[in-house]
């Protein structure tokens, strides 16, 4: 993915590969950096703000673990309910902010040297995914975060992800425990946003997953085709498996639109999610949830050798 900023008549480019790759070349620390000058030069220019949070939303899908959430169990929300019209507002400014026209003619692509790491990259990838994260592991619950459910693909994608991470970083490989704290983060704002009626609904998130197959289309990035074939699926499968992907991201863009709008005082001409994305969500917001949330591992679950205990949750925060 292309963020394009302007400042002083110059333009820069960092080229992110297109959804759901890995943390690739170093792009955790570019991050950083295009985001201090992001932050400085977006005021006033809503097209800016819109490109850079796709590429936002890029990065936290591969944080993200598959799931097949079901209605949450965190019924004793001490929030006031949101209005129909609302949620509406909500869902829409979320949208929004992730779907925007682009220039593909001026999204620039890896040179070759650079293009063939990320290959190899994704062909790494997609050979350790491979008979791991599958539709039919979609339907194993390994564990449950307040009713939302973890699936053996979640769990799959996630670790397989940090050992590639590892690997490719010369870092140790997290444990079980930090994996599991990753994934009951995830299904805890997703569980928040459901108790908001901010889990993204069935047209938000096909409307993202449209958007997704245009890119794919009219990019044709070919360290997705080595992904997609070393993984041993294909590219409607591909799509079917990163469904919840996409929904577990919607859901936090979702609640980070509600808490910029009603809990964070932000002011008026600077509300907006690409003012402050889902990523930069305060710890103070995220841990108490965490600790407060219903965490049960199932029989599957304690056969891929997970467990869980209260003393763990939120290491990771």
């Amino acid at each position: 993915m292309t963020i394009v900023l302007f400042k002083s008549g110059i333009i820069y480019m960092e080229y992110f590969a297109i959804v759901n790759t890995i943390w690739i070349m170093g792009v955790q620390e570019r991050f950083l950096f295009i985001t201090s000058i992001f932050m400085n030069n977006i005021r006033g220019d809503n097209i800016m703000k819109k490109i850079t949070i796709i590429w936002l939303l890029f990065m936290l899908t591969i944080l993200t673990g598959c799931s097949n959430a079901n209605q949450s169990n965190n019924a004793n929300n001490p929030r006031p309910a949101l209005t129909k019209a609302q949620i509406n507002e909500i869902i829409t400014a979320a949208t929004e902010s992730v779907i925007v026209d682009v220039d593909f003619s001026q999204i620039p692509k890896p040179d070759p040297a650079q293009q063939k790491e990320i290959n190899e990259r994704m062909r790494y990838l997609g050979e350790n995914l491979k008979g791991k994260v599958t539709i039919e592991n979609r339907k194993i619950i390994v564990a449950r975060v307040n009713g939302e459910p973890i699936t053996a693909s979640d769990w799959y994608w996630k670790n397989t992800n940090k050992i590639v991470q590892a690997k490719y970083k010369n870092k140790s490989i997290p444990s079980n425990t930090e994996i599991l704290n990753d994934l009951i983060e995830t299904k805890v704002i997703s569980s928040t946003a459901r108790s908001l009626g901010l889990y993204p609904p069935k047209e938000q998130a096909k409307a993202y997953i449209d958007d997704q197959r245009k890119y794919m289309e009219n990019l044709q990035p070919e360290e997705i085709t080595i992904l997609i074939q070393a993984w041993g699926i294909s590219e409607e499968e591909y799509f079917l498996l990163m469904e919840d992907v996409y929904a577990d991201s919607l859901a936090k863009i979702n609640w980070g639109v509600y808490l910029d709008k009603y809990e964070n005082n932000t002011p008026d001409n600077e509300q907006g999610y690409a003012v402050k994305s889902p990523s930069w969500i305060d710890d103070d917001k995220i841990k108490p949830l965490v600790e407060k949330a219903e965490v049960q591992v199932t029989s599957e679950g304690h056969q891929l050798g997970i467990s869980f205990n209260d003393k763990d949750k939120g290491v990771n925060l």
